[in-house]
């Protein structure tokens, strides 16, 4: 499978922080995996992706290794001269061909390349802090977001995201009591009053439509926690660190359910810098990592983080920094 080339100078280069390297090969994974049946559409959202490592060769082309996790099936991926493969290796195999990268080729060995003094501070504060949570961290994982290449979503665009989101939500967990129609005709007035008919995503809309299925209802119910951190960048609630504290549906539904027009409900949030937020998602992406690395070494402590509660967490921020319009498209990487 083909999948790009870009010029490069002379030299070959570590592409390991590269998101949008990442996202082109995760994508072209993913469809293989797809196409050969051998994940369902409904395994998507439990997808995580971890890269061996990615450098760009002097003559342009791609190398990488990496695996995904869906479920408890792990993929092993490798590419090479623009194609990629479906590996047949086990664990012990991906770390030995990722060591013997590494130590092989120079580039890979620098870790902290294109990492910039707010990046390495972000990393050393979030590892200092998993620490001493007892959560193991892993000393050479880049801080994978750059300040300057990211910018926050508007303000307008992050309050209507909760504000569909919230409100889809509660038809979701009305349809798991068996009161769809009464829920529907309750909040199908307050999209309009809200001005948010047109803000759905993907699983929201097959809520609306009728046409949803039982993982899209799952689904929704952990959609809280992304709708929570949202509710946080925004201001609305002071911390969301612990990852283990489910978040408050009373609290999350108040701020919807006092707010009478949607500039009465922007009104009341007060976005949160850049920084701020930055720091946030690298504590989440390496939240996920410990959870991943604790499903293949069992010396990795997790302490006893919510996986789900921090792939929702982290898809929300991630969203509000990301190009996406659905955050069901994301791929978070770990």
């Amino acid at each position: 499978m083909g999948l790009f080339s870009k010029k490069v100078k002379n030299i070959e280069i570590n592409q390991i922080h590269n998101i949008k390297y990442k996202n082109k090969i995760g994508d072209a994974a993913v469809f293989l995996l797809l196409s050969q049946a051998l994940i369902v559409r409904d395994e998507m959202r439990y997808i995580q992706m971890e890269y061996g490592y990615i450098y760009s060769k002097e003559d342009g082309t791609i190398e990488a290794l990496l695996k995904i996790i869906s479920n408890s099936k792990t993929f092993y991926f490798g590419v090479q001269n623009e194609n990629l493969t479906l590996l047949n290796i086990i664990e012990p195999q991906y770390i030995d061909l990722s060591r013997r990268m590494i130590d092989y080729h120079e580039c890979l060995k620098k870790d902290d390349i294109n990492e910039n003094e707010k990046q390495k501070n972000r990393k050393i504060k979030n590892n200092k802090y998993l620490n001493s949570n007892g959560i193991t961290f892993n000393e050479k994982l880049l801080c994978c977001v750059n300040d300057e290449d990211v910018k926050i979503k508007s303000i307008d665009e992050i309050c209507k995201r909760a504000l569909a989101s919230l409100l889809t939500i509660q038809i979701a967990c009305d349809i798991n009591n068996k009161n769809y129609i009464e829920s529907l005709k309750h909040f199908s007035p307050l999209y309009k009053k809200f001005d948010v008919e047109n803000c759905l995503n993907s699983k929201e809309q097959r809520i609306i439509d009728g046409t949803y299925t039982d993982q899209d209802l799952i689904d929704m119910d952990w959609e809280y926690e992304a709708y929570w951190s949202i509710c946080w960048c925004l201001g609305l609630i002071d911390d969301i660190k612990n990852a283990n504290v489910l978040c408050d549906c009373s609290k999350a539904i108040s701020f919807v359910a006092k707010a009478s027009s949607f500039e009465d409900f922007k009104n009341k949030c007060n976005l949160r810098t850049l920084d701020e937020i930055l720091d946030m998602q690298d504590l989440y992406y390496r939240y996920n990592w410990a959870i991943n690395d604790c499903k293949i070494h069992p010396n990795t402590v997790s302490s006893n983080l919510n996986d789900s509660n921090v792939k929702e967490r982290r898809r929300g921020l991630e969203w509000i920094i990301s190009s996406e319009k659905d955050w069901y498209d994301l791929r978070l990487f770990a």
